[in-house]
């Protein structure tokens, strides 16, 4: 081969490999083209759902079941038929309670002793104890109580006490808890004897009778005894307003007064230094506060009265709402004919009167709608809309409760989507399923 043909050969081969590269470089590019428009195309999808995903989140709401307690917090103040009582002994000396705040009193029977000294008071207290104990003692140890109780029984019994004192004492409600106790010794003693832990107690009750025997030696008559004058109910507690309102004499009291009264709920240097409690003509009282609220749906009605202070319960009727002329201003008078010793010692209390508790389907109210005069909203159903009734049970500020009706399918049901904008989901349709959506000022001001 000559010289001339080996040159041009080589040109080729060099030729041919700068076509090679470049239809390698074409290809790349080709393919980087391909890739970038189909990953454009796949993050324009991805982009695509999540913007529609995020808008259906923000115009629609899953149904949930929740609870709310109706209830009004209120101020008031309370009021009774009241006397004072008064003790004609002018000297020196220990008041003595016969009768608990808020116990029952008749006629003639004693309400205090005045004794001498503290030490009196002190001797009469230790004799109740003692007396409760040896009470306990000698009922443990008697024929017909060991001989015929099972000591399982009286152990469960034992737990139970046990369980109900200390249930007391986490929740602080105390005003049982000493006969809970006694209650507890005498079982405590029974189970002993039943289980032949303990023969006897004759060796206490020895000791226990020496000291009581101790105590009666030193005590003396008291030296005034006050009597009740009329049958009632006895609180010790006064505040200086027993002869200034009464029930006679609601119609008279203003917002002013009330409030004057619930700023000063005792008023000092009013009541005698003779006066060692008043009394109660009934256990009926009655509670007049001044509330802001357009509502007069519960007038007459009964609803349970909660005392903020002790959680206590009251069942008390609602007499009446007068309206002030100021507003939703209105002072309203409550009524009730259960007494105890929170009740008989309270001049001003707050409280919550508990209109019930509800629980349903939890509806906003900017999603309601009205089709052929009905009220309801508007929910996803897959791809469609559908149109669903509500059975409201409760309406709050800005929320209705609608009952759950498992069973049906025609009511709004729990875990629908419910559409918050339907007009807006409809892209700007008046229209789903052939009923008419108002728009959405209508439609809140026909919920309320």
């Amino acid at each position: 081969m000559s010289s001339r043909d080996t040159a041009q050969s080589g040109e080729n081969s060099k030729k041919k490999l700068v076509n090679e590269r470049v239809s390698q470089r074409l290809r790349l590019i080709r393919d980087a083209f391909i890739y970038l428009i189909v990953f454009s195309l796949i993050l324009t999808i991805v982009i695509t759902q999540t913007r529609n995903s995020l808008s259906a989140d923000r115009s629609s709401e899953d149904t949930v079941l929740f609870t709310t307690r109706s209830s009004l917090s209120l101020r008031g103040v309370i009021v009774r038929d009241e006397s004072l009582v008064h003790s004609s002994y002018t000297g020196d000396g220990v008041l003595s309670y016969c009768v608990p705040d808020g116990g029952r009193i008749s006629n003639h029977s004693q309400i205090a002793r005045i004794y001498s000294s503290y030490d009196q008071v002190y001797y009469r207290y230790r004799l109740e104890k003692l007396n409760e104990e040896i009470d306990a003692l000698e009922k443990a140890q008697a024929r017909g109580t060991t001989d015929y109780v099972q000591p399982d029984f009286i152990l469960n019994q034992i737990k139970e006490s046990y369980n109900s004192i200390l249930s007391a004492t986490v929740s602080q409600s105390l005003d049982g808890i000493a006969e809970d106790k006694l209650e507890m010794l005498k079982l405590m003693c029974i189970y002993n004897v039943a289980s032949n832990a303990e023969s006897g107690y004759d060796s206490r009750l020895e000791a226990l009778k020496s000291q009581q025997s101790v105590y009666n030696a030193v005590l003396t008559n008291p030296v005034s005894v006050v009597n009740a004058v009329e049958s009632g109910y006895f609180t010790s507690v006064t505040d200086g307003y027993e002869t200034e309102i009464s029930t006679d004499s609601i119609d008279e009291l203003t917002v002013e007064r009330i409030n004057e009264i619930i700023a000063t709920p005792q008023k000092n240097g009013v009541v005698g230094s003779n006066v060692i409690g008043k009394v109660f003509s009934t256990y009926s009282w009655k509670l007049v506060c001044v509330i802001n609220t357009p509502d007069r749906y519960f007038v007459n009605g009964s609803f349970d009265l909660e005392l903020s202070s002790t959680n206590k319960s009251y069942r008390v009727l609602v007499e009446s709402i007068t309206p002030t002329g100021r507003g939703d201003e209105a002072i309203m008078v409550l009524s009730c004919d259960e007494m105890d010793a929170d009740i008989a010692a309270s001049r001003v209390v707050d409280a919550e009167l508990l209109f019930g508790e509800y629980t349903g389907i939890k509806v906003l109210r900017s999603a309601i709608r009205f089709s052929d005069g009905v009220k309801g909203v508007y929910v996803l159903e897959g791809e469609s809309i559908e149109f669903k009734p509500l059975d409201v049970i409760y309406e709050g500020d800005d929320y209705v409760l609608s009952s759950h009706h498992p069973d049906s399918k025609s009511y709004l049901g729990l875990y629908d989507r419910v559409l918050l904008d339907p007009i807006s989901s409809l892209g700007g349709s008046r229209e789903a399923d052939g009923d008419e959506a108002p728009e959405d000022g209508s439609g809140e001001d026909s919920a309320d």
